[in-house]
């Protein structure tokens, strides 16, 4: 009797639980999950979304298909943003990654930011992504020193790019020449532009240059000069950070706001307003996913890094940065 009493108790505590994950079963089973993405096919966003795409449906109840669908990445994934926040569905069908620089864009930019990032539902980080700028090996100058004096031409896909961001910031702060040219679709056009001499240089992440371009890599066609990110990258310690450059204590400080992107690297999150136990739901699947031994397995053919930072952090350092002190905003604007 005294088992038979524990096991009916365990069975009245598993219940509501049980039903909950029928629940959603069934809102999930047979459905299509858009992953819209920020960013054209071919850079460093596609590995993300394709693996991730493959290996999250496994720990969703009802086990529905996710769809990756590129949006571009003119204008720093802006226009996906703003698609999150005032058009998506907010029934938990829709997820979206877009450019790191997004949640900075929401306080640079607020006429054409029409969103609040603190609103999101953040999934998690998959990794954190360091931006930085590259000098091409024929590039007139091939330090920040020498960019000082001689004008080098940089391509960038928008001003809310980290590919116009950095150089912007290091020419008001550093004395730098260099001369951005924008409208490139993304990092697949940056390097065919570079390859053809039309620019000298590019931006965004260098993950994007590892995975695209890793014999000029090796053979020293393309170099980092700095990295916009909160600590050296392993794979060029030697290259300085873009707080590091700074001298003046105000500029360090706007140096070390504008590089906390690295964190979001390649986020994904939610609309407002998706019902609160799908939202939880979808979290606890990419966080299983990021553990998943056939997404690391991939992860490791796609030579990506895995580097989880959970929601909840990410939702933390958009408040951070949305509520940063008017002195740093300011001089960062």
């Amino acid at each position: 009797m005294k088992t038979a009493s524990w096991m009916a108790m365990i069975g009245l505590m598993l219940a509501p639980a049980t039903a909950h994950a029928d629940d959603l079963a069934a809102v999930y089973k047979g459905q299509l999950i858009s992953f819209i993405i920020g960013s054209d096919p071919g850079g460093s966003f596609d590995p993300y979304a394709r693996a991730l795409a493959e290996h999250m449906p496994k720990h969703i109840p009802g086990a529905p298909k996710i769809i990756v669908k590129f949006a571009g990445g003119q204008a720093g994934g802006l226009q996906v943003a703003n698609q999150m926040s005032n058009t998506a569905p907010r029934d938990g069908l829709t997820i979206a990654m877009t450019q790191q620089t997004i949640v900075h864009n929401q306080v640079l930019q607020p006429q054409v930011a029409k969103y609040d990032a603190r609103e999101w539902y953040w999934l998690g980080n998959m990794a954190p992504v360091r931006n930085m700028l590259a000098l091409w090996h024929t590039a007139k100058a091939q330090t920040i020193e020498e960019a000082r004096k001689v004008e080098v031409v940089i391509g960038a896909t928008g001003p809310s790019s980290p590919t116009f961001i950095v150089p912007n910031t290091m020419n008001r702060f550093l004395g730098t020449r260099f001369k951005m040219v924008m409208g490139y679709k993304g990092a697949a056009d940056l390097n065919l532009a570079m390859q053809r001499g039309e620019i000298e240089g590019r931006g965004a992440s260098w993950l994007s240059v590892q995975l695209a371009m890793p014999n000029e890599i090796r053979e020293g066609k393309i170099k980092p000069i700095v990295f916009a990110s909160i600590t050296r990258d392993p794979s060029a310690p030697n290259v300085p950070t873009l707080a590091e450059v700074m001298t003046d204590p105000l500029h360090k400080q706007a140096a070390e706001f504008l590089s906390a992107e690295s964190d979001f690297g390649r986020s994904v999150f939610l609309p407002p307003g998706v019902p609160a136990d799908r939202a939880r739901m979808l979290r606890a699947a990419f966080e299983a996913t990021m553990k998943d031994v056939g997404f690391l397995a991939d992860a490791k053919r796609y030579n990506i890094d895995i580097e989880l930072i959970s929601g909840d952090l990410l939702a933390k350092l958009t408040r951070q940065i949305v509520e940063a002190p008017k002195e740093v905003l300011d001089l960062v604007k």
